[in-house]
């Protein structure tokens, strides 16, 4: 039976990981390659071939070039993007070559643009109807210290572009304000949880010090929506409540009318805009208790293979809906777990094969 391919980009991220994992057992007739930028990461070998390709954003031509040089030669038959990066620069590549539309997972370059700047996906929320953390918009007509007497302290400052919660920073006074803005690329949002448990938390430090771990996430309410190849919606809204913990996130079921609802508005405006394959929308609680969201994420997300054991194989339906692959089913889908938790693992990178990779470009599973 012929091998059906399969190519994650950038194969050592941890969506690519938590695919794998959704994969497990189940790659008897499917061959997956990855992509990536760095031949010294232990992410990536557990796949059947790596190939190295410049950054995406960084040199888009010579990553577009190296990607169709892949679709030719190894006949790709489906390319997902694992990260924000990847999705732009997916989304540009098939417009540019149309011909390999069909073998991608991803929509329209501006969605995907729109999506990875904070700022940008706040105005789209806000032009569609989308409930979304309040933000502060420079170009908009209050100034931000209007804007924080209406939301109220703290507010959270963070990169437009960024991801897993790096460089996000609370503000609670005006200097700090100031400071927030001075920082090129920051938006400024309203702080999506209870104002008291921060305050707590602050007390707590001044009183007995720093913990040497400290996290604020809170829980987490994540949507998971499938849109097919004609942008429809093509699964019921899945979600879960999500709360991390010291090296570690647990995951359960979702069910609340509020969050579901929301989701199918979700469904109502990507579809109109022309999206396909997988959508994550990141939300969280405001102090009135009223579901907002704070990110949209247009690929898998790292609770694939969370959702997958919680019985929402994502990974399969995409794959079905996108290449015509059927993937065998697992005992999750008919006897789902109630609650999922995903720790640290350990993964090593052999410096043969990293020499490999880097002296010739790319590295085959023996």
């Amino acid at each position: 039976m012929k091998h059906q391919k399969i190519l994650l980009l950038s194969g050592g991220s941890q969506v690519a990981q938590f695919i794998l994992q959704a994969l497990a057992g189940r790659r008897e007739n499917l061959s997956v390659l990855a992509t990536n930028s760095i031949a010294d990461d232990p992410g990536l070998w557990q796949f059947d071939s790596v190939h190295l390709v410049p950054q995406t954003l960084k040199d888009p031509v010579g990553y577009e070039t190296k990607l169709a040089e892949l679709f030719e030669r190894e006949v790709i038959d489906l390319a997902i993007p694992c990260r924000d990066d990847d999705i732009v620069g997916l989304a540009r590549f098939v417009e540019k070559f149309p011909q390999y539309a069909s073998r991608a997972i991803c929509g329209p370059s501006s969605l995907a643009i729109m999506m990875s700047d904070k700022l940008e996906s706040y105005r789209f929320a806000n032009s569609v109807g989308l409930p979304f953390a309040e933000s502060f918009d420079p170009n908009g007509h209050e100034s931000a210290g209007d804007f924080a007497a209406r939301v109220g302290y703290p507010l959270i400052a963070k990169p437009r572009d960024g991801f897993s919660s790096k460089g996000v920073m609370f503000v609670d006074n005006q200097n700090q304000l100031e400071r927030a803005l001075s920082r090129p690329n920051y938006v400024l949002e309203e702080y999506l949880g209870d104002p008291r448990a921060y305050a707590d938390m602050k007390r707590s430090m001044l009183d007995d010090g720093i913990p040497l771990y400290l996290s604020m996430h809170g829980i987490k309410h994540s949507i998971e929506l499938m849109f097919d190849g004609n942008s429809r919606p093509a699964s019921d809204v899945f979600a879960t409540y999500n709360r991390p913990a010291f090296r570690a996130r647990f995951v359960t079921p979702n069910r609340e009318a509020a969050t579901i609802a929301l989701g199918e508005r979700c469904y109502r405006v990507f579809s109109a805009h022309g999206w396909r394959g997988p959508l994550n929308v990141q939300c969280q609680l405001d102090r009135n208790g009223v579901v907002k969201i704070h990110e949209f994420n247009g690929r898998y997300g790292a609770l694939a293979a969370e959702r997958w054991m919680l019985g929402f194989d994502e990974v399969a339906l995409g794959l079905k809906l996108f290449a015509g692959i059927e993937l065998p089913p697992t005992r999750w889908e008919t006897d789902p777990a109630n609650h999922v938790s995903a720790q640290l693992s350990s993964r090593g990178a052999h410096p043969r094969d990293v020499a490999q990779l880097a002296q010739s470009g790319a590295w085959a599973h023996p």
